[in-house]
């Protein structure tokens, strides 16, 4: 039979029915999409035909939508044959399995899953008056009565079960007599995980309150009745109430519908799925948005909602002006949701979980059946482009299409598929679902019947974040659902403010829609902002060395120079520098290279090339001959002072130079290789050293033990902060630079006072140092790597007087560039903060498209003001590159990845090139290591990658287990290392950081090597396992996602093993626990109610496995 072809006449009455009389004027060749055709309607008219026994899908009318093309492509299905009508025989008492979406939700439902233990359902208040309660439960009981899935029970084996009647009562009536008891019963009702394995898939109830007002509660569990069904209840309850023997049986069920959908899409989810895995490889992760620590989460159910309310008048606008530029609404507030999201997302390329309502045409009842209908589309949003907002949305409708149209291969079979892939669990937690086009979510009867709806909530498993846009009282209702816990305090509020600012812009303003969405930060965000980056101050337009010459002529006698045989007064080291100086035969401005040991030779080197006017170039003596020639080559270096002894003439007084003039070039790693020279001017080393010295009150009495190497930017503030303020520098001989006990000695002896230095050399520093030793230590000043948060206790410990303080900066920008004075470290720092800017400086945290990151929103970190070097030498590429100009300053882009806190306090994340992706999914280590630095046994952890596994490396006294299972209570299941080394002590550079690549030949890059199951227990669940993921061999440790695994063979490897062992005792809840074979053995041992069966049942299974079909035959007979 030939298919009936829509005449042109019905063709545009069904496109005018859809689209409104105004769409009757449409040409042949108008787009439909932008009339306002979105994908729900393509769905529908797709539906629609195919009920007609047309062969169309969405695809095709997603491809031409024009009436020309659908005329085409329905003229190319004419005289194709239908597919034959599919029936299947089915018994509707017997269990069935759960759609694909049921199974998502039923699996969340267990607490072991990650962002688990909650159920999904919708629960609706409706305020009204007068409801009749007895009317109301003969209503509930024929609505019961009529759809069979509100008998339906689910089975701890992953199934579905419809009953002949259901057990729980109709109808729970509650008589009150204030707010408060309604919020009481609003607080258990909204939060309520129904027990559908009982059959309890939904709740009505009835709260009476004085005045004959009255309060209907409807909490619907999705695994029973996704949002249209809830529709579809809610109008036939209205129905039902008015009158119970309403409406004809259902000639249709649910189950039937599973059972003869799947062979009728066949086709259609071979073609999809072989779309979707070319695209497996190169789809985003979720929005990188800030989250607060799962071991730091109150309750971690527990959602809450915002709303906004668009009026009909509002939402007309917003309409019109999506029409005018092609666009559905739907796709306007998508791409609005998409643009908040982005504004918060460390990563502006992510995954948003698109619902789709997706029920298929196989009946013509189809429509007035309650179940669960949805499947999802993993909709790939990227907005790494600066745009307009229309450029984006247009984008984003046109990729909507292209995914909605391979929907049959849904996004949660999608999700399996990037788990394989990736080898860990992956999850889209950030859901955007909208139900415009499908008509008022409450019909205007159960609004007159029952009131309007006062309250809404809906919450879901392994969902952070979900908006809704739907039809309300003619106008478009707004509604965020979140994991409050999940997020910082005040997050959400300022995301879903500039969510539904953006819209109602839109909506108001047409010239919103032709600009880029900016990045204006939250007006409290930008005022606090403003605030710490008010650092304007005095400069004292000092030279570098200034200081210590005005301290000479003042007093010369003074200690300048302390070392542990010997000393130099502020006169005699003067004198050195300045004979020095005359013996040089240098113009101002030019680089003289400084290769000395350290010692006073090397300070009175320094102080010579300064007071020569020119501009020194530490060459460290251990430096490999090819660096150090190479660094010569960059300086342009004509001298090279490897001896201090001089008997020129000295000058008379130090050449005066202007404070541009370059005082030091410092050469760091070049990723190509070539070292960076950073030519540092005077005015940026003395901004930074007159606010420390004045900030922490340097001056004459203070002596500062030097540790840091000459070629490392502390150093600077060692020899000219000290010198500059009449104190004394403390110096570290060559021979000792590693040797703490030697430190500790040499501080007691000369009275050191203040230490300048990275974190690690102060930790040899403590650990080398007995009770008392370090007592006269006045300040401590900590710069240069990650400041953990053991260290301000430590050193109070030693010297409880003492001021401690963590700072923040790079060469680039002087030595320092922010400072955290620590008083007291709170339980939530992973580690001290880089604080608030010195005075003169002024610090961004960027987006990749160069806007400011709101609170809690990891970027690039940018230093402006008067720290910032001129550049690297003779490389104006790079100095381009990473020196800019922005709003008339001149900033340094660091690489560092650093976020604001709400209170003004920079926190430091990491370098930007230590993020790193294992098994697709971005990692930063740094996060990483700050929660392994967290456990007290471990002085420092490092994190890398070897191979494709996660690895780290920690100093302390511990175990690599102890450590996994401790950073399993912090971090989220991809970013546990797989492996831990542990270290007697971290390997360090000469300039005392963590020498990374020294660590990394502690990791082996090949994986895990293979762990054969040893236990007859192990045995049976690594064969189990290995037969249902299709794979030769299981090791006892290998991760279940890694070799494979997913969340529906997780549910058939438990009824396999429940066979195999013979016991109920194994749940998906065990699997998930437990994700290899030896822990879910050592599990199930664990929590078997009679010790030793398992065992002995494995053994007899091994037994009967080993067995031929011969030994079988032998046997029974």
């Amino acid at each position: 039979m030939v298919s009936q072809q829509p005449t042109a006449g019905e063709l545009l009455r069904e496109v005018t029915d859809l689209l409104g009389p105004e769409a009757a004027g449409l040409s042949e060749d108008d787009s439909l999409i932008e009339w306002g055709l979105d994908s729900i309607q393509l769905m529908q008219v797709a539906n629609k035909w195919r009920r007609k026994g047309i062969k169309v899908g969405f695809p095709q009318l997603a491809k031409n939508p024009t009436l020309a093309g659908w005329r085409q492509v329905l003229a190319d299905a004419a005289g194709v044959a239908p597919e034959p009508v599919v029936t299947v025989d089915i018994d509707e008492s017997e269990p069935f399995p759960l759609a694909l979406m049921q199974h998502a939700y039923w699996i969340g439902r267990d607490e072991e899953t990650t962002l688990g233990s909650v159920a999904a359902h919708l629960y609706v208040e409706f305020d009204g008056h007068d409801v009749d309660a007895a009317k109301l439960e003969r209503a509930v009981q024929a609505l019961v009565k009529r759809h069979g899935m509100l008998r339906a029970k689910f089975t701890d084996d992953g199934r579905q079960q419809i009953m002949p009647e259901r057990t729980q009562p109709a109808l729970v009536v509650h008589d009150i007599d204030d707010e408060e008891e309604l919020e009481a019963i609003r607080e258990r009702c909204s939060h309520a995980q129904l027990n559908v394995a009982d059959g309890e898939v939904f709740s009505i109830q009835l709260s009476r309150l004085p005045g004959g007002r009255t309060r209907l509660h409807v909490d619907v569990d999705m695994l029973a009745a996704d949002a249209l069904s809830y529709r579809v209840l809610l109008a036939d309850l209205a129905r039902f109430y008015q009158d119970p023997e309403a409406g004809e049986p259902m000639a249709y069920s649910y189950p039937r519908y599973l059972a003869e959908r799947e062979p009728a899409r066949k086709t259609d989810r071979v073609r999809a799925r072989e779309w979707w895995q070319q695209r497996i490889p190169g789809l985003p992760a979720a929005p990188d948005l800030p989250l607060v620590p799962e071991a730091e989460r109150g309750d971690t159910t527990r959602v809450t909602r915002r709303h906004h309310w668009l009026a009909p008048e509002d939402r007309k606008r917003l309409a019109s002006r999506a029409h005018e530029h092609g666009l559905t609404p739907a796709m306007v507030v998508a791409t609005a949701f998409a643009e908040s999201l982005a504004s918060w997302s460390a990563q502006p390329r992510f995954l948003l979980n698109v619902p789709m309502f997706d029920r298929e045409g196989t009946h013509p009842e189809v429509d007035k059946l309650v179940g669960d209908f949805t499947g999802s589309v993993l909709l790939d949003v990227d907005l790494s482009e600066e745009s307009s907002f229309v450029d984006h949305a247009r984008a984003l409708q046109n990729r909507m299409h292209a995914d909605a149209a391979h929907a049959a291969y849904s996004g949660v079979e999608v999700l399996r598929d990037l788990s394989r892939h990736q080898g860990e669990q992956v999850l889209a937690p950030v859901v955007f679902t909208s139900a415009l086009n499908l008509g008022e979510l409450f019909d205007a009867e159960v609004r007159r019947l029952f009131g309007e709806a006062v309250w809404i909530i809906s919450q879901g498993p392994q969902v952070l974040l979900d908006a809704q846009v739907t039809e309300v009282n003619e106008g478009l209702l707004i509604n965020w659902d979140v994991r409050e816990s999940a997020f910082p305090s005040g997050l959400i509020d300022d995301m879903f403010a500039a969510f539904h600012g953006l819209i109602t812009r839109l909506g108001q303003d047409g010239d919103a829609w032709a600009r880029p969405v900016g990045g204006a930060l939250p007006a409290a965000q930008a005022e606090i902002r403003a605030k710490v980056n008010d650092t304007a101050g005095p400069r004292s337009g000092n030279l570098l060395h200034d200081g210590f010459f005005r301290r000479a002529r003042e007093n010369p006698d003074a200690p300048a120079l302390l070392w542990s045989t010997g000393s130099l007064s502020y006169g005699a080291l003067a004198d050195r520098a300045l004979r020095i100086a005359g013996s040089l035969d240098v113009s101002p401005g030019d680089t003289v290279g400084v290769s000395l040991p350290k010692g006073p030779d090397q300070i009175a080197a320094v102080l010579g090339v300064l007071a020569a006017g020119g501009a020194y170039v530490p060459i460290g003596i251990d430096q490999p001959p090819a660096r150090a020639e190479r660094i010569r080559r960059i300086a342009g270096l004509s001298t090279v002072l490897t001896n201090a002894d001089s008997t020129a003439e000295p000058l008379a007084e130090p050449v005066r130079v202007g404070e541009e003039s370059v005082a030091y070039v410092l050469f760091t790693s070049g990723s190509t290789g070539e070292p960076k020279g950073v030519e540092v001017p005077h005015r940026a080393a003395m901004n930074t050293i007159d606010d420390l010295n004045e900030r922490f009150g340097i001056g004459e009495s203070d002596r500062c033990l030097a540790v840091s190497a000459l070629d490392f930017d502390l150093s600077v503030y060692d020899i000219f902060g000290l010198l500059g303020a009449g104190g004394a520098v403390v110096l570290v001989g060559e021979g000792d630079r590693r040797d703490a006990r030697a430190w500790v000695e040499l501080g007691a002896a000369q009275g050191v006072t203040l230490v300048n230095c990275v974190p690690a050399l102060l930790d040899m520093l403590l650990a080398a140092a007995r009770p008392g030793e370090l007592a006269g230590m006045r300040t401590v000043l900590l710069g240069g790597d990650w400041v953990g948060t053991d260290l301000p206790g430590r050193v109070a410990a030693q010297a409880p007087r003492c001021r401690f303080a963590g700072l923040g900066g790079t060469t680039e920008t002087a030595i320092h560039s922010t400072v955290c004075e620590v008083h007291g470290v709170p339980a939530q720092w992973r580690s001290v903060p880089y604080g608030t800017p010195l005075r003169n400086v002024a610090c961004r945290v960027v987006d990749a498209r160069g806007r400011d990151c709101p609170d809690w929103v990891g970027g690039e970190l940018w230093i402006g003001g008067d720290g910032v070097a001129h550049g690297y030498r003779v490389d104006p590429e790079r100095t381009a590159d990473r020196f800019v100009e922005y709003e008339g300053r001149r900033w340094y882009r660091t690489g560092d990845l650093a976020r604001y806190w709400p209170d003004g306090t920079l926190e430091f994340l990491g370098r930007r090139d230590h993020q790193v992706k294992v098994r697709g999914v971005r990692i930063e280590l740094g996060e990483v290591e700050a929660a392994l630095a967290e456990h007290p046994g471990v002085r420092r952890g490092i994190a890398g990658v070897a191979g494709n596994q996660l690895v780290a490396a920690v100093a302390g006294d511990v175990t690599a287990d102890d450590v996994r299972e401790f950073a399993r209570t912090l971090l989220p299941p991809h970013m546990v290392p797989a492996r831990v080394v542990v270290l007697d002590e971290m390997p360090l550079t000469a300039n005392g950081k963590v020498d990374r690549r020294a660590v990394a030949t502690h990791w082996s890059a090949e994986s895990e090597s293979y762990v054969a199951p040893t236990t007859p227990l192990e045995k049976v669940i690594a064969k189990v396992w290995a037969d249902v993921l299709e794979v030769e061999r299981v090791g006892a440790d290998d991760p279940f996602f890694a070799i494979g695994g997913d969340s529906v063979l997780a549910t058939v490897i438990v009824g396999r093993l429940r066979e195999a062992l013979d016991t109920n005792e194994i749940s998906v809840r065990t699997l998930f626990a437990a994700l290899s074979v030896r822990a879910m053995a050592e599990r199930l041992l664990a929590d078997e109610t009679t010790p030793g069966r398992l065992t002995q049942v494995a053994e007899i299974y091994l037994e009967i496995e080993a067995l031929s079909e011969s030994d079988v035959d032998a046997e029974l007979s």
